[in-house]
């Protein structure tokens, strides 16, 4: 059986195999040109001995590479293509061709002969899953030195650095590639089925995204207006910013310029940080400190392989008495 996997899925494994190399060779690439760089200019070594002043160093690494480059936000997808290329048609495209009769005529039983096929992709989806978060969490390094010291807020926390690392990366493609096998097995026509992994998937994760730093309540600092706004811990990620007066009450940004701002024609208005302190306004901060990295990883990622592990439940009990 495994061998007849092979033969049926090497072209999709081969092909999936091919995307994760690039984006590994990228990011290997990418990650050794700015380990370099800063070891060139002793950044590496100043943020070693941490009780050196490293502000000019950092402000010029990050001057010539800049954050996280956009392209990381596509890779964040890659699990969303095992879904589509491995989960949809898993089942389906065994259903249209008819291929599955003979399996099943050669005294393979149907359970077995779908668990092969889920356990060979199931370990690809491990592997592929591990390798891309330890090169990317190796590409990231220096970021995380860098705030660590507190020269920028460049972490593993903000996206798509959470995407790419820790449990993330498996919990992500084993979603994808089970809503994929669900609806291969419950369509039975691979293009349909891809078109459906497409509507679930992104229905699903982007609105789990959007609400992974609310799992845990978030923390709050606020204090005088003294600097435009609050230093949170290092690492941390600013859910929001707001400020109020001195009574406590919010209001908008646009409150400070009428109180405290001098126009200069057109739109242009200067405010002068004395006056705000003057007047009482506070600004304050919401925001997940990096201590929670691991649990808000546990929470986002246990959510997505637990519907994972339910549609592949629905894909192997619906195939193995509805498929005929």
């Amino acid at each position: 059986m495994i061998a007849m996997t092979w033969r049926q899925h090497r072209a999709q494994l081969l092909a999936g195999t091919g995307v994760v190399l690039a984006s590994i060779v990228y990011m290997v690439i990418t990650g050794l040109q700015r380990a370099s760089y800063a070891h060139t200019i002793g950044l590496s070594s100043c943020l070693a001995a941490k009780a050196r002043d490293c502000g000019t160093l950092a402000s010029a690494f990050i001057d010539r590479f800049g954050g996280i480059p956009a392209v990381f936000t596509l890779l964040a997808g890659l699990p969303l293509l095992a879904g589509l290329f491995w989960g949809a048609p898993l089942i389906a495209r065994e259903v249209e061709t008819g291929t599955y009769r003979l399996a099943w005529t050669q005294s393979v039983s149907r359970r077995r002969w779908l668990s092969v096929k889920l356990l060979t992709f199931l370990a690809a989806i491990v592997v592929a899953a591990a390798v891309l978060s330890l090169v990317f969490s190796f590409w990231l390094h220096i970021y995380s030195q860098i705030t660590a010291a507190g020269y920028t807020d460049i972490d593993r926390l903000a996206p798509p650095a959470f995407d790419l690392t820790g449990a993330a990366p498996f919990g992500t493609m084993l979603f994808a590639f089970a809503i994929g096998t669900a609806a291969g097995a419950l369509i039975r026509r691979t293009l349909p089925a891809m078109a459906v992994t497409l509507g679930g998937y992104l229905g699903v994760v982007l609105p789990l995204e959007s609400r992974r730093y609310s799992f845990l309540s978030p923390l709050s600092k606020s204090g005088p207006f003294t600097t435009g706004s609050l230093p949170v811990p290092p690492g941390a990620y600013t859910l929001s910013s707001g400020y109020t007066t001195a009574g406590g009450r919010p209001v908008p940004f646009t409150y400070l310029a009428q109180a405290c701002g001098t126009p200069h024609g057109g739109h242009s208005v200067t405010i002068k940080l004395s006056c705000l302190a003057a007047k009482g306004f506070h600004v304050s901060e919401l925001y997940q400190p990096a201590s929670r990295y691991w649990p808000l990883q546990g929470i986002y990622t246990a959510s997505l392989v637990a519907l994972g592990v339910l549609l592949l439940g629905v894909a192997v009990w619906w195939t193995d008495r509805r498929v005929s």
